[in-house]
């Protein structure tokens, strides 16, 4: 169960992941041992999941960012080893299972619209696929994870 001091560290976490054990201590009110503890605790808890760096993928050469979604065929079997294929593929970077018209949800970038187009070729040769559908984004307004989990840690 997380408590206010678990927030809080979160909180400044989600702002500069990189702070030193000491910092994030004097910002939380906390001993450098506590801040450890608490963070080994969230992540064994499976609440931190890793610490990464956000890279645009634009600045290296990733232009095209794309959903594709795809009506299934309602077999167990096909949507687990198309599953397993789909997270190889290096595009890939989110997989959904929907309810809804579509089924799953593909959020892919690419180089180009021609990796693209290959991309899709490959899908669509997976058993469980009977359609897809795909939108490619020409803009993006907002991509920021972020605020809807620190408006859940301070209220």
């Amino acid at each position: 169960m997380m408590n206010e001091k678990d927030r809080k560290l979160l909180l400044e976490l989600m702002k500069e992941s990189r702070l030193s054990l000491s910092d994030l201590a004097r910002h939380c009110g906390m001993s450098r041992q506590g801040v450890f503890a608490r963070i080994r605790s969230l992540r064994s808890q499976g609440i931190i999941r890793n610490f990464t760096v956000n890279i645009d993928p634009r600045k290296l050469g990733l232009a095209v960012k794309a959903y594709l979604l795809i009506e299934a065929e309602p077999v167990k079997e096909f949507r687990d080893e198309a599953d397993e294929i789909v997270k190889k593929y290096p595009q890939v970077t989110q997989i959904h299972h929907l309810f809804g018209r579509f089924d799953v949800l593909l959020e892919v970038v690419a180089r180009d619209t021609e990796e693209l187009t290959s991309l899709v070729a490959k899908i669509h040769e997976l058993k469980m696929v009977r359609k897809t559908e795909t939108m490619i984004v020409y803009r993006t307004v907002k991509s920021e994870q972020e605020h809807p989990i620190e408006n859940v840690l301070t209220t």
